[in-house]
This record gives C-alpha cells, sequence and structure tokens, in this order.
C-alpha cells in the first residue's frame, strides 16, 4: 500500500530545498564576505536560533559530563572542521563540483566502519565505494585539475566530505542515551567556537560594510539552511522516520547543481554529467537497502542507519 504524503514529507522537502540552495548561496555571498569569516558569523547565528527554538519548544538539552567530550568531537568534525574545508574549498572550486563531492560522504563513513572494523562491506558496497570514489575523479577531471586553484578546492571539499564522515560513528553511542537533537545542538556549540577561533584572522580583517543582499545570504544560510533546515529535518524524522526522510536527500545534489548552474552559470559538460551520474549511483549502491532470501528490505545496519542530517553548505 502506498503511503500518503503528510507533514513529514513536506517538512524533508522543504530541507532538501534548504540545503541544495545553500551552496549557491555560500559561493555567491563570498563576493562579499571571506569564507570563514562567513563560516564562523553563520553558525553563531545558527547555534543562537537553534539554542531559541529548542527553549521555546520546551525540548530537553542535556548530556552528562561524562559524555561532553564525545559530543564536543561531533562538533569538531561535523560543524568545525567540516566548515573550515568546505568554506576553504568552496572559495577556488565551483558549488556544483563542492555539492557533488560532499555527496560521496556516507561512503567515506562505510570505508571508516569498515577501517575501524566495526562492520563488514558488502560486495555490492565495494562496488559502490569504487564507482563513488571513480565518480570524483571524473568531476575533478571535468573541472579542469589543471587548474591549480580548482584542484585545490576539490581537494578541500573532499577533506570536509571525510570530516563529516566521520560524524555517524562518533555520534552511535550519543543516540542510544539521548534525542538525536540534543547532541547535535551540544556539538554544534562546540563546533561553533572552533570556527570563531579558526576564522578569527578573517574576522578581523573583513569590511562589515555589505550590501544588503550580502546580510540577506547569510541570514538564508545561518537560519534558513541552518537554523529552521536542521529542526525540520529531526521533526520529519520524528513523524515518517529516518529512512523514509534518508530517501529525501538523494535529492540534495540534483537540486544543488541545477540550482548552481541556473543561478551562478556554472559550466556543466558532459564530463560533469558523467562524473556525477558515476559519483552517485555510488552513492546509491553503497546505502540501498539489502533484501533477504525472501525478497523483503533488511534494515540499515546500526552505523549506517541515517540518524544524522545530511546537511548542506
Amino acid at each position: 500500500m502506498r503511503k500518503a504524503i503528510g507533514l513529514g514529507d513536506v517538512l524533508a522537502l522543504v530541507t532538501v530545498v534548504l540545503w541544495a540552495s545553500s551552496f549557491t548561496v555560500v559561493k555567491s555571498a563570498y563576493t562579499e564576505f571571506t569564507p570563514l569569516a562567513f563560516a564562523a558569523v553563520r553558525f553563531t547565528g545558527a547555534s543562537l536560533g537553534m539554542l531559541v527554538l529548542l527553549l521555546a519548544l520546551r525540548r530537553v538539552l542535556g548530556v552528562a559530563r561524562a559524555d561532553l567530550l564525545r559530543a564536543a568531537l561531533v562538533g569538531v568534525f561535523h560543524v568545525g572542521l567540516y566548515q573550515i574545508f568546505f568554506s576553504t574549498g568552496l572559495r577556488y572550486t565551483t558549488a556544483s563540483n563542492s555539492v557533488l563531492i560532499i555527496a560521496i560522504s556516507p561512503v567515506l563513513t562505510a570505508l571508516l566502519v569498515w577501517a575501524t572494523r566495526a562492520e563488514p562491506i558488502a560486495g555490492r558496497q565495494w562496488a559502490g565505494i569504487v564507482l563513488a570514489l571513480l565518480g570524483i575523479v571524473l568531476l575533478v577531471r571535468a573541472g579542469g585539475a589543471l587548474a591549480a586553484g580548482h584542484l585545490k578546492g576539490d581537494l578541500l571539499t573532499l577533506l570536509a566530505a571525510a570530516s563529516y564522515a566521520v560524524t555517524p560513528v562518533l555520534i552511535l553511542p550519543l543516540l542510544r542515551r539521548y534525542p538525536t537533537i540534543s547532541v547535535m545542538m551540544v556539538g554544534m556549540l562546540f563546533g561553533t567556537l572552533m570556527l570563531i577561533a579558526a576564522g578569527f584572522p578573517e574576522l578581523r580583517r573583513q569590511s562589515w560594510d555589505v550590501t544588503p543582499t550580502a546580510w540577506a545570504q547569510l541570514a538564508y544560510a545561518a537560519l534558513g539552511a541552518g537554523t529552521l533546515a536542521y529542526l525540520f529535518w529531526y521533526e520529519g524524522i520524528g513523524r515518517i522516520g529516518p529512512t523514509r526522510v534518508a530517501a529525501y536527500s538523494y535529492l540534495i545534489p540534483v537540486l544543488g547543481v541545477t540550482i548552481a548552474v541556473v543561478t551562478l552559470r556554472e559550466s556543466f559538460t558532459l564530463w560533469h554529467a558523467l562524473g556525477a551520474a558515476v559519483a552517485l549511483a555510488g552513492v546509491a549502491l553503497t546505502r540501498w537497502p539489502e533484501r533477504s532470501a525472501e525478497g523483503a528490505e533488511v534494515p540499515p545496519r546500526t552505523l549506517e542507519a541515517p540518524q544524522t542530517a545530511e546537511g548542506g553548505g
């Protein structure tokens, strides 16, 4: 029986649009903001907005002292390192390449899980990993690897995807004891402090005499793609479940590339299309639910379960 579209689906779709468009919005903002200054102010605003919303909704925000270090590490990788690499990388590469490279983070998570011997990787998943990495190679080649700046941007973005990939491994023990949104809020606070420290030199040099458009872009990235997107995503998970919500995340790279090409007039050649198709096929193959001998879907294994937000730029 086909499931009806409900509020949870609408919230997930709105979140997908917010995250997919954030790559283009952030890239456009770099005409007036330096990357790390933008990221530091953005996540300060996002953290404050999230805190106010959660307090208004009377959501419990508690993590025991014994778990603070792990929660802080979630923030270091999920927000701090991710945004440092992503923001700096986006300065040099295109928004299209950025959204597609970030999309392979679940593949890198699978590799990390295998490397730590937490779970084995099936043959189908190995094929997906190889395809995803091949797709990234094609994207780099399409972007003109001979241009040192472009290659630098792609590699920094790949490091951002790797930082993001660590999050599910770190967060899993915490999710057994606390609500996801509480863990992410604590992590966001620690990650934001790291961003402010890393971005301090750029914050000092940044001219704040920017256009209203630039301020609107900052507000959209902070409160739209930040506060509201995370709140909508977790509310969607609560209404329709993590697996159904995570299925919508496959739309992020498709929409992200479309918005970047249409809005920023970015070049999107046959090589880009081929690389994108191969990379996304690899991600789908890695994450697609297995089936039992009777043909029923096997639920995702523990570390592969989509319990943390996919995220955008």
